[in-house]
């Protein structure tokens, strides 16, 4: 696709969402966040790698308008029907990735089939319900990866910044390219037997997929909180997964919590593994620790994954750090 055509779609497409964000701007309940992973020294530092998915950020705004369409959302396919009052919520948000291959400052160690470079520039508006035990999210994904997603000026600035070695070889990135994705996600509360919910103990199942040009998978995972006055919400969000925005009254009390997650997915396609030959499952371990107080609330975890490929010569793991307040 050439430049010129992908600028015309990047722009028309943004236009719309930033009119769908303004039309309901004017309720109450916002939130606003920001995500950082990393696998390097900063938030990753008792083993920096910055190798495959070396970086992610991303900034979400959420809040929940008073407008029709998200009434008739709420209730959809008998959604909450014996669980409550359901609520709504609506978020936009725009961040940047960027994917690398092994040893970037060195190319001569540098395995024969591994990931190519490639920036992902992105944006994209998600629509939230929630009951008491459970809340589900449909995002719209859309973005550019290649050149004009700029990741090499990215890894550059913060290599510079850092002291860090530069890195080799993004001229051999990725192709400028649009892309969209459609992710539907799923999360419950689990309060059966030796999962029952208490005061200090709680367990969520999520579960969903995503289908688009740049991803098509499937997901599922279980996650375990424990510690004090854990908030009446679905657990700590992720930058591919935001939290859950419907219950976003500042706390009362301040609220203190460890977390682990288990999951995994089943992956059909990845443009980020051109090339490779893609491990049709990949499992993944989460584990962090949240601080909630008032309206700010920050979390610290590590997600550590198995082989993404078969010509994987280690796994990969990231460091991230996640804040939200809520205004």
């Amino acid at each position: 696709m050439k430049r010129h055509r992908v600028n015309r779609v990047n722009i028309a497409i943004l236009a719309g969402v930033i009119w769908v964000a303004m039309s309901g701007i004017a309720a109450g309940a916002e939130t606003f966040s920001l995500y950082v992973e990393n696998d390097g020294g900063v938030v990753k530092p008792l083993y920096r790698t910055d190798r495959h998915y070396s970086a992610g950020d991303e900034v979400v705004f959420t809040h929940q308008p008073d407008v029709n369409l998200l009434k008739d959302y709420s209730r959809w396919n008998g959604f909450g029907k014996d669980d409550g009052e359901v609520n709504t919520a609506v978020g936009y948000f725009a961040g940047q990735n960027l994917y690398t291959p092994d040893n970037i400052d060195n190319p001569a160690e540098r395995a024969r089939h591994d990931m190519q470079y490639a920036g992902w520039a992105y944006w994209g508006i998600f629509a939230q319900r929630a009951s008491d035990n459970q809340m589900e999210e449909l995002k719209l994904n859309m973005g550019l990866i290649g050149p004009i997603a700029q990741g090499a000026w990215t890894q550059d600035l913060v290599h510079k910044l850092m002291g860090a070695g530069q890195a080799t070889g993004w001229d051999t990135q990725l192709g400028d390219e649009f892309h969209t994705d459609l992710t539907w996600l799923r999360r419950q509360r689990v309060s059966e037997q030796f999962f029952k919910r208490t005061e200090n103990f709680d367990t969520h199942l999520e579960y969903g997929a995503t289908v688009g040009t740049l991803h098509r998978n499937a997901e599922a995972g279980i996650v375990f909180r424990y510690g004090l006055n854990l908030p009446n919400d679905f657990g700590p969000g992720r930058l591919e997964a935001p939290a859950s925005a419907c219950i976003s009254k500042p706390a009362e009390t301040q609220s203190a919590y460890i977390f682990t997650r288990i999951g995994g997915r089943l992956v059909e396609y990845d443009r980020f593994l051109s090339g490779l030959t893609t491990e049709p499952a990949v499992g993944v371990l989460q584990a962090g620790i949240a601080y909630r107080y008032k309206s700010f609330e920050v979390s610290y975890s590590q997600t550590f994954m198995t082989r993404e490929y078969k010509e994987q010569a280690n796994t990969d793991s990231y460091g991230a750090v996640n804040m939200t307040y809520r205004f």
